[in-house]
């Protein structure tokens, strides 16, 4: 009882302490993660049940995008010619939101050559202006997107700067130097991979900050964001699995 009151209180200020899960359903969630109970209290709503009732499922999605015991996995080989066609979107359209979701990636890690990022959230280059890049372990990359939107995506990925971080803004050398900075995560909260990691993903207005793990990662002004767009779970060509995906609706 006492655990639960806690994470109440904890969850309704916005600060998710302990939530680290092992593979598998609720039932191997560690101590601190909320039961479904706790989730509908505080508002939230599922978004995963058996049918993939809540998205927006294509021809080509078929096969690839499956649910199983409270699992969507994704396989990475969606069908259709234009790349981010095949990422899952939600039927719905959320404007100011609170997303809880646990994620993973499920492949097995192999190196990779990963580009290194400088503190105003360039690349570091050599002397012909190429990309300068050092191997690290890789099982792949994918995203929790947002506003209908690529570029307001908390990123799921092996980088050493760690997920959560705003690609999209981050790289977009038009941003002031304040945005493209504050999309940097502040530490690498990331589980070992292959384990299961937890977002919670606030976006009010251009305000998006982002979770993980129970540890704040990103707090950045987003500018020129739509009011309003459907929720993604991005395709990058690699698997991905994501479960317990709620969210709370704050507009």
């Amino acid at each position: 009882m006492l655990r639960r009151a806690v994470f109440m209180l904890s969850l309704h200020l916005g600060l998710y302490a302990s939530c680290a899960v092992t593979c598998g359903a609720e039932a191997d969630a560690a101590p601190g993660a909320p039961t479904e109970g706790e989730l509908q209290t505080q508002g939230y709503s599922p978004l995963i049940d058996d049918a993939l009732s809540h998205w927006q499922l294509e021809p080509w999605h078929e096969g690839h995008w499956t649910v199983r015991d409270g699992v969507v996995a994704y396989d990475g080989k969606g069908e259709h010619k234009r790349f981010q066609k095949n990422s899952l979107w939600t039927k719905d359209r959320y404007g100011d939101v609170q997303i809880y979701v646990e994620w993973r990636l499920p492949a097995t890690p192999a190196d990779k050559p990963h580009p290194i990022v400088l503190f105003n959230g360039d690349f570091l280059l050599d002397e012909q202006g190429k990309r300068i890049t050092r191997p690290r372990p890789d099982a792949g990359d994918s995203g929790v997107l947002l506003r209908g939107v690529l570029r307001c995506q908390a990123n799921i990925w092996c980088q050493e700067l760690g997920s959560g971080e705003i690609n999209g803004y981050r790289t977009d050398r038009k941003m002031p130097q304040e945005v493209r900075r504050a999309c940097i995560p502040i530490e690498r909260a990331d589980r070992p991979m292959g384990q299961w990691n937890v977002f919670l993903i606030t976006l009010r207005g251009s305000r998006m900050q982002v979770q993980l793990n129970g540890r704040p990662v990103v707090d950045a002004t987003l500018p020129n964001l739509p009011a309003a767009g459907p929720i993604g779970l991005q395709h990058h060509g690699d698997p991905v699995e994501f479960r317990r995906l709620w969210v709370k609706r704050l507009d």
